[in-house]
């Protein structure tokens, strides 16, 4: 018995009307789960965008943290604290004491 060639396998399949419809459906279903608005192509977007969210969370429970322990640390009116916030935001200084600025 001879090889046949791709292309005469093709069009022996596509002959058959019974198998020709079974490939076209198979066809349609398989570019329905890939494609389609619940198929697997956006499932794979959304599980990234998951993904990106969660880091983004991650992020702003450390940005809280801090943000607490900070909020923490003024509401004991802790003397470091202040006196670190009024020297840096307001300039302030100790008796005594010469501040140097920097002019960039």
């Amino acid at each position: 018995m001879a090889k046949r060639t791709v292309k005469q396998r093709i069009r022996a399949f596509l002959r058959s009307p019974k198998r020709l419809l079974i490939a076209s459906v198979l066809l349609v279903l398989a570019g329905t789960l890939l494609f389609a608005n619940k198929g697997l192509w956006r499932h794979a977007q959304l599980m990234h965008e998951i993904d990106g969210q969660q880091r983004k969370q991650q992020q702003l429970d450390k940005d809280e943290q801090v943000l607490t322990k900070q909020v923490g640390q003024l509401k004991n009116e802790d003397p470091a604290t202040l006196e670190r916030i009024a020297r840096e935001k307001y300039g302030m200084k100790r008796q005594g004491e010469t501040i140097y600025r920097d002019s960039e």
